[in-house]
């Protein structure tokens, strides 16, 4: 496998926990081939392959759709109206409205649609490329759609599909954050992610992680009600990423930022004051009567240029803590960094 730098891999590594569930192992990672590691639309595009190949075995989704047509059987009902404004009554033929169980579905044509774009990348390999071609094969009978037309809303999970969610999860990333249109209309291809797709990546990672290797910890994203009279125009809060263990909390609120410190008096570099109010927020909804289980963190992925950090900081009696992830070190020194965490977290005893 040809040698890459830190960040690309590890940002591979991320995807994969954000959207496979877990990181890839050695074996895997060598059926990958030589191109896995080469850009940023191969990461994607080798990742979404596994995630179909998994799906597929499971069978491709199908959902009634709408049909109105021109027929000469009755089908579903006789569109009585539109029979006679099209003259074709005469010919004995009718329109009819019918529903019709098929693949040819949105979230399936949002699946394939992504493939089409991603095999029209010139940055793409052969190898990449022949693999989602064969994944397209089984999309034969599914439309492709505009993707400034996606209604992405209008794509509805059930206990039926939900299996299905992580695909348009990144399909929606793929075409949201790497597909451009420009004033012609035509598709360009972004050369990477911004930093706001890399920030939801880093902390879908996170909370991944710790669902995978912590499944005790209930990793997730919590609504936290900051509103309990129901006052108008109020927001609620929804966490980054929240564990429990024995009657304990750790809200986690992951950063992910070209920048940590702010200027402060006298030349200081300071942490964001309203990073530390939001996580505080967080707590003391959590933790009023400031009883000491309810303890928040703020977890920064590392700049190339500030210092590493690892604060343990008291905020109107609130156990604060604010701590640095080097995404560049080597994956090895990640994980140890995320399980040192979910140590403390479990003996209670912080450094």
């Amino acid at each position: 496998m040809i040698k890459v730098d830190n960040k690309v891999k590890n940002i591979y590594y991320m995807l994969c926990y954000s959207f496979y569930g877990e990181k890839l192992d050695e074996k895997d990672e060598d059926n990958l081939g030589d191109e896995a590691f080469e850009n940023i639309y191969n990461l994607f595009s080798l990742l979404l392959c596994m995630l179909l190949k998994k799906q597929i075995k499971k069978g491709i989704h199908k959902d009634y759709n709408y049909y109105i047509n021109e027929t000469n059987i009755v089908r579903g009902k006789i569109n009585i109206n539109e029979t006679i404004k099209s003259h074709i009554f005469t010919n004995k033929r009718i329109v009819c409205e019918y529903d019709e169980y098929d693949e040819n579905c949105l979230l399936n044509e949002v699946i394939k649609t992504t493939m089409h774009f991603l095999i029209k990348s010139s940055k793409i390999g052969s190898n990449t490329k022949s693999e989602l071609k064969r994944m397209l094969l089984y999309f034969s009978k599914v439309d492709t759609i505009e993707i400034k037309t996606i209604k992405w809303d209008q794509i509805r999970f059930n206990r039926n599909n939900i299996s299905n969610k992580y695909i348009v999860d990144l399909c929606k990333l793929i075409l949201n954050e790497l597909i451009v249109s420009d004033k012609n209309g035509k598709n360009k291809y972004k050369e990477f992610l911004d930093d706001t797709a890399v920030s939801s990546i880093y902390e879908r990672f996170i909370r991944a992680y710790y669902r995978k290797h912590y499944p005790f910890f209930n990793s997730s994203s919590r609504r936290i009600n900051i509103n309990p009279n129901n006052i108008s125009n109020i927001p609620t809060l929804k966490t980054d990423i929240t564990l429990e263990y024995e009657g304990r909390m750790l809200i986690i609120d992951a950063k992910f930022y070209n920048k940590i410190l702010n200027n402060g008096i006298f030349g200081s570099q300071i942490i964001s004051n309203d990073h530390l109010n939001q996580v505080f927020v967080y707590v003391d909804s959590q933790d009023p009567l400031k009883k000491g289980h309810i303890k928040g963190m703020l977890l920064y992925a590392q700049t190339i240029d500030e210092p590493t950090i690892d604060i343990k900081y008291s905020m109107i009696g609130h156990d604060i803590f604010i701590k640095t992830l080097d995404m560049n070190s080597e994956w090895s020194s990640i994980t140890l960094k995320l399980n040192n965490i979910a140590d403390c977290f479990i003996e209670d005893k912080w450094n």
